[in-house]
Formats: structure tokens, sequence, C-alpha cells
């Protein structure tokens, strides 16, 4: 049996947005879309084949990734608070484990190896497609029952 070869490239997207990723609250989706072009940015930053400039760019994606992911949060847990979304705490816990790690990879980015970038761009990869496509689903009904009242 022949496994099939991942061919990396620097001009792939390691995300591409489905509709499924999608939640139905238009700024959310925007936010969560920008989310996976960040990624993607990151990534393709880490496969650049040029070593020099590949530590450049992958640092100035990191704190973009970074400074966008502290408005989003905010902006999510501010209509999860709104709607009294039951599971807000925990909602906003996992949030703040994410930030943290993301904040430790920008800090302690002169240690970086393209290893170690690489296996970051994964966690982010399985973090959207876990949080974005599954946790972020379960406050919709709440903020969609709230804003139905108003």
């Amino acid at each position: 049996m022949r496994l099939k070869t991942i061919e990396l490239s620097e001009d792939a997207n390691l995300i591409v947005w489905k509709p499924s990723f999608a939640i139905g609250i238009p700024i959310i989706d925007e936010e969560h879309n920008r989310l996976v072009e960040l990624c993607n940015e990151l990534y393709k930053a880490i496969m650049s084949s040029k070593n020099s400039k590949r530590k450049d760019a992958v640092r100035v994606a990191l704190k973009e990734c970074a400074d966008y992911v502290l408005t989003h949060f905010s902006n999510e847990e501010k209509l999860m608070q709104i709607c009294g979304y039951e599971d807000f705490e925990n909602h906003k816990r996992t949030h703040a484990e994410f930030v943290k790690k993301v904040l430790e990879k920008s800090h302690n980015f002169e240690n970086e190896t393209f290893s170690s970038s690489l296996e970051f761009a994964k966690f982010l990869y399985d973090w959207i497609l876990s949080h974005i496509a599954y946790k972020d689903t379960l406050y919709v009904a709440d903020l969609k029952a709230y804003l139905d009242k108003k």
C-alpha cells in the first residue's frame, strides 16, 4: 500500500475556508474567515524558501495573528455575555489558553526552528477546525434567540 505524499508549498494554503465553518453571525463569520487567512499567511511565511526572509515574515505573521485574536475574542465574548450564554466562563477560559499559547510563541520567536514553527501552524489548524467549526457553534442558538427578541 502506498501512502499519499503531501506536497508542502509556500504558495499553498493550510486551511481552505468552507461554508460549513460559518456559524451564521456575519461579523463573527468575517472574523473567523480572517483568522483562517492569518493562519494561511503564517504557514506561507514558514514555508518561504528563503531562510533570511522567513524569520521576518514569520515574525510579522505571528504578531498580526496575536493582535487579531485578541480583537476577535473580545468581540465574541461580548456577544456571549450579551445573550447570557451559559457556558461563557469555559469558553472564555479556552480563549485565554489559546491567547497564552499564541503570545508565548510570538515572545519566544527567536528560539523557533522551522520544525517548531510548522508544529505551531498545525496547532492553529487543529484549533481552528475544532474551535470555530464546533465550539463556537454552541453559543449561536442563544445569540440568535437574543437577537430575535430585539
